[in-house]
């Protein structure tokens, strides 16, 4: 009995120095690949790189924000790809099927009803706010819309055209999609627009009948453009934009319609240009 009770003792001190010295089991090899592969997938699932440390150092001081804030004045140059349609077209085109039905000529090329021409322009930008900024601008084109018609002996052809001229000055802002909302390449870089357009210089409407009307400058503006675009780069100091672009101009003249067109309405002189746009603006960033 005394020697059962010396075995009993024996086991109680020797079963805590086993389970201290023996190794727990994850520290086996088999248990040890386990872990590890469970490490990695908790990792994935929580969104980390496998085996890189998570970034938790403050953000750099040169962010977007402090970037933009960093941009001055710019300076630009702007050409635009424009298809037209002036409201008074049918003016001129009435006018030309008169006279070829008056002389009896024979229509070679009638007046095309949508005309392309190319806006070209200056431009000065000044940053207000980080993601706005205010320009003045300027806008100058010329297109010319012609009809041609011979006798019927094709011995005498006659052109029946007329041309449209704009000289603009506008001022207008531009709004840069924040990268909250939007991102690009994280830079706002897509942008829109709207600028406000007068009349400043020569601008109307020349025949080949030899006459004119010219728009008089108006106090509430002559029209508007809107675009959406696109901005290379905020930073170096050459760059460039390009975008697409609805533009409604409107002119009145104190001249009357009769005195550029023989049968035209006893009226003053009044037109409506629209144009879709493809518009490429390069900018100097100082």
């Amino acid at each position: 009995m005394k020697i059962n009770h010396l075995f009993i003792a024996f086991l109680l001190l020797i079963v805590p120095v086993f389970a201290q010295t023996t190794p727990p089991a994850d520290s086996l090899p088999a248990f040890q690949r386990d872990s590890a592969k469970a490490a990695l997938i908790r990792e994935i699932e929580a969104g980390k790189s496998p085996g890189k440390a998570v970034n938790t150092a403050p953000p750099s001081a040169d962010s977007l924000d402090a970037r933009l804030r960093k941009r001055g004045f710019f300076l630009g140059v702007t050409l635009s790809f424009a298809f037209a349609d002036l409201s008074e077209r049918g003016l001129f085109s009435h006018y030309m099927d008169s006279v070829v039905t008056k002389d009896t000529l024979r229509v070679l090329q009638a007046q095309d009803p949508v005309a392309i021409y190319f806006p070209i322009g200056l431009m000065v930008g000044i940053p207000v706010f980080p993601y706005l900024d205010i320009w003045l601008r300027t806008e100058h084109f010329w297109y010319r819309e012609s009809g041609l018609a011979n006798n019927q002996t094709g011995s005498q052809t006659r052109e029946f055209w007329y041309a449209v001229q704009g000289n603009l000055a506008g001022i207008g802002a531009r709004y840069l999609v924040p990268v909250s909302l939007l991102s690009v390449s994280n830079y706002p870089g897509i942008y829109f627009s709207y600028t406000r357009f007068w009349n400043f210089g020569p601008t109307g409407i020349y025949a080949s009948t030899g006459g004119s009307v010219r728009a008089k400058t108006e106090i509430g503006g002559a029209g508007y453009e809107i675009q959406a675009g696109y901005q290379q780069n905020f930073e170096k100091h050459w760059t460039w934009t390009g975008g697409l672009a609805y533009t409604s101009l409107n002119f009145k003249s104190n001249s009357l319609w009769t005195s550029i067109i023989p049968n035209g309405p006893v009226e003053y002189a009044e037109w409506n240009l629209r144009s879709l746009r493809l518009c490429l603006q390069g900018l100097y960033q100082f």
